[in-house]
């Protein structure tokens, strides 16, 4: 019997010995370390798990892991410390944290809505109804002023009394500026049969000094940018357009409306000047037949006048008339 394994109280699933302290409960009887850890659902749901729905949601757990396998991470999207994968040829994604063995998937179907909060605000939220976005408020925040150099993290003791020596000097650590944003996270709403929601807290680091606040709130704004482009990436999951993609199918729907019009304004074009040279083909070969009546004209008054013989008019003339 080890210290902190309970061989006498086996596990229902395997068999195996349980931990002794804070095992994983299903109807009150205790799992195992290694099944406890294949189980991924809300923690509200396993309260009320019984053994046989344990049952199949290993079973569950099981075909996730060999979907995993084929999973094709054909778009990526990061956030922070989040990255939104996407299999877009088998509809399903998943967001992880770091390499993750066998994260739960889920289908795009399954997405219902999500929400972007910072600080407990909503910037971004979509739903079946459409998507709706605002700004982040770093882009209101202003920078305070750097405090002059002046023995930085030196400060004076209080005088020593009555003494008249000078007070010594007492090293202070200077106190590090406030982050602008404490919180950004992403709340999810699923209909799938083991997680309804999820929320994913973006790591945001502290700030250690106000030097180094300017290089947070530029990182903050590159992260900021990357959790817009995953809440995009996830209304196209869902099939809504966002005001920017909304936009960019205008832009192509009119830019493909100006190709068919410059492709038909120029076959029009090639067509008329077509006409115009066959026109201007056929005005040639008239005026070439008109001086050709006029030569031969001439030719048969010289031929009429005796000036040439009968030979040379007919050779003249099968010249002229070709």
């Amino acid at each position: 019997m080890g210290l902190f394994t309970n061989d006498k109280k086996g596990c229902p699933i395997c068999g195996n010995g349980t931990p002794r302290l804070f095992p994983t409960k299903v109807e009150g009887l205790p799992l195992c370390k290694e099944c406890a850890a294949k189980i991924n659902m809300e923690q509200g749901m396993l309260k009320n798990l019984t053994i046989n729905e344990l049952w199949d949601h290993l079973d569950y757990r099981k075909a996730n892991s060999e979907t995993f396998a084929t999973f094709t991470d054909n778009e990526t999207h990061g956030m922070g410390n989040f990255v939104l994968h996407m299999d877009t040829d088998k509809q399903l994604f998943y967001i992880a944290d770091g390499q993750a063995s066998n994260p739960a998937l889920f289908k795009f179907d399954e997405l219902v809505s999500f929400n972007l909060m910072e600080d407990g605000r909503t910037v971004i939220q979509c739903n079946k109804d459409g998507y709706t976005d605002g700004k982040s408020s770093i882009e209101e925040y202003k920078l305070p002023p750097l405090k002059p150099l002046v023995k930085p993290g030196v400060r004076p003791v209080a005088a020593a009394a009555d003494n008249g020596n000078k007070a010594p000097e007492q090293e202070e650590k200077p106190k590090a500026p406030d982050k602008p944003i404490d919180s950004l996270k992403l709340n999810v709403t699923l209909n799938n049969p083991y997680w309804k929601s999820k929320v994913y807290n973006v790591s945001l680091p502290s700030v250690e000094s106000e030097e180094a606040l300017r290089e947070w709130v530029n990182d903050y704004r590159n992260t900021f940018a990357a959790a817009m482009d995953t809440c995009e990436a996830m209304a196209g999951i869902m099939g809504v357009k966002t005001g920017k993609q909304a936009l960019t199918a205008i832009k192509e729907k009119a830019e493909a409306i100006q190709a068919v019009q410059n492709a038909e304004a120029a076959k029009l074009e090639a067509e008329q000047k077509a006409k115009e040279a066959a026109a201007a083909e056929k005005a040639g070969k008239q005026a070439d037949e008109l001086q050709a009546i006029e030569m031969l004209k001439k030719w048969k008054e010289l031929l009429d006048m005796g000036a040439i013989t009968e030979e040379e008019f007919a050779a003249k003339k099968a010249e002229l008339l070709g």
